[in-house]
């Protein structure tokens, strides 16, 4: 009997060129989510499900992530033949993936969002996922990069769009992962400013209800524990 391998090929059509082309997935039975860092970065037992979310069509060069790979509409399909597939030469991203793979994959992602303009907050949770492959290889100067990145399109998001659309970021999780990044990037009063709109929110009975009690739990853990990095650091300097 052949071996099962924890991946396999499903069609999907692409919304640019039209072709039916094949994407890989990961079978969840095969894996085990072990832990998360405190910016939702996974870490699993078994093949890590995230080096496949990005999705490339192998003839045009659309590449989005697969949660959103047929949202697009016609400018942006215009932008896209413009732009990527003018250029883009032929190759497949099917089969197991490394993270120098996936990065790729992310990277052309990336490339796609840009060039057809689109909103801060998909450009943002793909610069986040850029930064964790960098994590998973302890390239700490490329993941400082991309979760500035993240950070500055998570702020345009916040102030410029309508996050209560369905398959966004919701304003609570935005709010929530600002101030995390501030804190993983040493902007730590600005992680607290951050951190505290989400407590202010939780206090109004119009948003306690929506908010996850987990996420306030980890807000206030976080302050507590800036709060005391900064007294430290203080405390060395005296």
């Amino acid at each position: 009997m052949a071996e099962i391998t924890p991946w396999y090929n499903t069609r999907i059509d692409c919304p640019v060129c039209d072709s039916k082309i094949e994407y890989t997935k990961i079978r969840y039975k095969s894996i085990k989510l072990l832990k998360q860092d405190t910016d939702f970065c996974p870490y699993y037992e078994g093949e890590n499900p995230l080096f496949y979310e990005a999705v490339i069509c192998p003839e045009c060069g659309y590449g989005a992530h697969v949660t959103s790979f047929q949202s697009i509409n016609k400018y942006e399909k215009a932008r896209i033949r413009e732009m990527i597939t003018k250029r883009w030469k032929k190759r497949s991203f099917t089969g197991h993936r490394t993270i120098e793979k996936a990065l790729e994959a992310f990277k052309l992602v990336l490339l796609n969002l840009t060039d057809m303009e689109a909103p801060k907050s998909e450009i943002a949770k793909i610069c986040l996922r850029i930064a964790w492959l960098y994590r998973y290889r302890n390239d700490s100067e490329n993941e400082r990069k991309f979760l500035e990145h993240a950070l500055k399109n998570y702020m345009d998001a916040y102030g410029q769009e309508d996050l209560s659309t369905e398959g966004k970021i919701d304003e609570y999780t935005c709010l929530f992962i600002i101030g995390e990044l501030c804190k993983r990037l040493n902007r730590y009063d600005d992680s607290i400013k951050w951190f505290s709109r989400l407590i202010m929110l939780n206090a109004d009975p119009q948003h306690k209800d929506k908010i996850p009690q987990r996420l306030m739990e980890t807000a206030r853990d976080l302050i507590q524990e800036i709060k005391d990095h900064m007294a430290a650091a203080k405390e060395e300097t005296n």
